[in-house]
């Protein structure tokens, strides 16, 4: 089992590299993230893009490209198409976010006749290092969907669990966070975060409880002060927040005022999905490169 960053990029090296398309990487970080986590063992990438941009943008930064497949495309469009073509032939194992707009690019994945569509819910889930807590924290789903229905709540889950899995833990521990630890009619996500604890489908697969406020999700100490026995309470890995709105602040939160190191991916595609933010460092590049390599 994983407990920090260094033992989950040492795991995702064991697996091997994987090929990634990486959507137009024509600027200094979408071109050399994938480049740094090549040299860490993880990826092969293959650029898609303007060609003669991304060898620009190469020697302006003094990037070796010399060993990357380049796939030369005319527009943002036609990279995207490509490069989601490539993904769901079984060309690439998973798809990188360069120089173009999320939604663009999730928008070519979710079509159902030319994406990357499955049964599942497609879903992010983001790992967090946080100095104060004692091992890796899962958050889902703070940045795809905005207010999931009770079901797809279900398949958010299970794609994390899956993920957490192929990490080695094998039934982690989730809870469903809400404002409060008590069912209350006005506040949907802890009917809901009720509802799945009593899942029978994820209780086979994780150990699920809820709904808990933030300080007795993260705090033994709290939940026991306010009456709450759980085997989740202060050992949880996978939150499941309400809703986008929430988990957002949550993220944030986490970053800015904790200090935590972050790696994030999309998952419940046909491929995984790297979609990283233009203020990510390269070592939250690389990590989520990692998570890619995992979630395979």
């Amino acid at each position: 089992m994983a407990v920090n960053f260094q033992e989950l990029l040492q795991k995702a090296k064991q697996k091997g590299k994987i090929k990634v398309a990486v959507v137009n990487p024509v600027d200094e970080v979408s071109l050399g993230g994938p480049l740094d986590a090549m040299k860490k063992g993880l990826i092969t990438p293959v650029l898609f893009g303007s060609k003669k941009e991304i060898e620009a943008t190469a020697k302006k930064y003094s990037f070796d490209i010399s060993g990357c497949e380049i796939v030369d495309c005319e527009s943002e469009a036609t990279t995207i198409q490509a490069a989601v073509d490539a993904a769901r032939e079984g060309r690439v194992q998973s798809l990188m976010k360069g120089k173009v707009h999320t939604d663009h690019l999730m928008g070519a994945v979710v079509k159902r006749e030319t994406g990357l569509r499955t049964d599942s819910q497609i879903s992010s889930v983001f790992v967090f290092s946080v100095p104060t807590y004692h091992k890796l924290l899962f958050i889902t789903d703070p940045a795809i969907n905005i207010t999931p229905s009770l079901e797809q709540k279900e398949k958010i889950i299970l794609n994390a669990v899956k993920l957490i899995n192929n990490i080695g833990i094998a039934k982690p521990k989730v809870g469903g966070l809400s404002a409060v630890e008590n069912v209350n009619p006005k506040i949907l996500g802890s009917v809901e975060a009720a509802e799945l604890a009593n899942n029978p489908n994820l209780k086979e697969k994780c150990i699920i409880e809820g709904p808990f406020a933030f300080d007795n999700i993260i705090s033994k100490k709290a939940a026991e002060i306010k009456g709450i026995k759980s085997d989740v309470s202060g050992d949880v890995d996978l939150i499941l927040v309400p809703n986008l709105e929430v988990g957002n602040v949550l993220f944030k939160s986490l970053v800015y005022m904790a200090n935590a190191e972050v790696a994030g991916i999309v998952l419940g595609a046909k491929v995984p999905i790297i979609i990283t933010s233009r203020a990510d460092d390269a070592k939250a590049r690389t990590m989520s490169a990692a998570l890619a390599c995992l979630s395979i």
